[in-house]
């Protein structure tokens, strides 16, 4: 799929009791028709979702990165019960703030 390309890495800091977690990093390279760098930034801007910067950004990327693979594999049976739920979802984030009922 041709459009924007990124390299999406994960380094371990710390386990859920704060030790140091001693894993490798994990790291690979992706294709968004989006530019994700630009989503992260207009969500940290958007004052009513409140989520504070790195939130903000978790949000952006794990988004961009499961929708991607949504809509490459969209056939898939496994993704049949979130279409509808997700589409009208992803056109609420896009509305912002306004009229949503």
């Amino acid at each position: 799929m041709a459009g924007y390309r990124y390299r999406i890495t994960v380094e371990p800091l710390a386990d859920k009791n704060g030790q140091p977690l001693e894993k490798p990093s994990l790291s690979f390279e992706i294709d968004n028709h989006d530019e994700i760098l630009g989503i992260v930034e207009r969500l940290q801007g958007r004052e009513d979702l409140a989520f504070g910067a790195e939130k903000s950004a978790a949000f952006a990327v794990g988004l961009k990165l499961f929708s991607e693979v949504m809509l490459e594999y969209r056939k898939h049976p496994l993704f049949a019960p979130l279409r509808d739920p997700f589409r009208a979802f992803m056109l609420a984030l896009k509305k912002g703030p306004g009229d949503q009922a």
